[in-house]
């Protein structure tokens, strides 16, 4: 195991980027994600699997799988022991499957990822599975929580694999996460004895994870992933990752989180109000082709879509311009970028479409 020094020098340089000498205060932020009253978590709560099949059986009671039908429904827990359990849950096999995988600090119904479950629930076309691991993910533990990536995707698999056995359609499944969860969903793919339709990775996590296929999300990992960044060299992933790879205002930060207490947090959180906005297909965003990687901050002269909002201007108004997220073709491949200066998700009035936690309010500002 690595020794408590080597985990603080590890931290210091991808969380802090200060001299380890100055930084317990701000590793611990970090590790808090900038609130540590919010939580009542030490690393004496921290949990580290195995990662060995004698001693990590699945079913785990740490990793769980609920499917939700409709807001502010009850939520059915996934128990692979009952047969029927896919037939005599209210599962629609009519419908898009959707399988969401929550980051570190979350869980099943906790923000930010209950925007993304509540948008699909609203636009009434999906089944909606949500992954629960936050057991395994609390604050301060990033350090287990990334080492228990592997296992999380071993139970996780089995489940897709009962269900997929229970009638479900591979085809019409796609899984999505964010940071931690985007690299879950790739490794699922390492425990399946098939080929997942498509991922789509939300700000792909950066600190601590490891170089090599086998250890994070890679385009081999689904027949189309596609991702978006938005926090890309620092929470977020900065390279290529996958079939299709999405530049926000260049990738690295959002400009409507300049003035928030945590821009990089705020940033990184943000690319999970991106995708549910493209869920519904006349507000979906579009980005144009642009360079390998993402550009180096706001404003880059690298070229850049514009976000469209309006459906009654051209949905292509710039040539080979793509929808980003949920509708992004799955034959797409390249790196696309968009400029958008306003806060995704966030309803302009009463009637318009989002959530107004996408927004940021004054209060949130200060």
């Amino acid at each position: 195991m690595v020794k408590i020094t080597e985990i603080c020098l590890l931290l210091c340089f991808v969380f802090c980027e200060v001299k380890c000498v100055r930084s317990q205060g701000i590793i611990q932020q970090a590790l808090y994600l900038g609130d540590a009253s919010t939580y009542n978590t030490t690393r004496d709560d921290c949990v580290w699997k195995r990662g060995l099949d004698i001693y990590d059986k699945c079913p785990d009671p740490d990793i769980n799988l609920y499917l939700y039908s409709q807001i502010n429904e009850t939520k059915d827990r996934l128990d692979i022991n009952q047969r029927d359990w896919l037939r005599n849950s209210r599962w629609d096999p009519q419908k898009d499957n959707i399988f969401i995988i929550h980051g570190y600090a979350g869980s099943d119904d906790s923000l930010p990822i209950t925007v993304l479950r509540d948008a699909y629930l609203k636009h009434g076309t999906f089944n909606v599975f949500m992954a629960d691991w936050g057991a395994l993910a609390k604050p301060p533990c990033y350090v287990s929580a990334v080492h228990n990536l592997k296992s999380v995707a071993r139970c996780l698999a089995e489940s897709f694999t009962f269900l997929r056995d229970s009638g479900l359609k591979v085809e019409k499944t796609t899984c999505v996460g964010h940071s931690l969860g985007a690299h879950i969903c790739g490794l699922i793919s390492n425990y399946l004895s098939f080929r997942v339709e498509r991922i789509i990775a939300l700000d792909p996590a950066r600190p601590l994870i490891k170089p090599g296929n086998a250890n994070r999300l890679d385009s081999g990992d689904a027949k189309a992933v596609h991702v978006i960044h938005t926090n890309a060299g620092y929470y977020g992933e900065n390279s290529r990752v996958g079939h299709v790879d999405f530049c926000v205002n260049g990738g690295k930060r959002q400009p409507y989180c300049a003035t928030t207490s945590n821009e990089n947090l705020c940033s990184h959180i943000w690319s999970i109000c991106y995708l549910a906005q493209s869920i519904f297909a006349e507000n979906e965003p579009h980005a144009e082709p642009c360079a390998r990687r993402c550009p180096s901050g706001i404003g880059s002269k690298s070229r850049s879509a514009i976000f469209r909002r309006d459906r009654s201007l051209a949905r292509y108004a710039v040539r080979n311009a793509i929808p980003m997220g949920q509708h992004t073709p799955v034959n797409a491949l390249g790196s696309y970028c968009l400029k958008d200066n306003t806060p995704p998700f966030c309803p302009t009035s009463p009637d318009s479409i989002g959530d107004h936690r996408c927004c940021l309010h004054k209060a949130t500002r200060d």
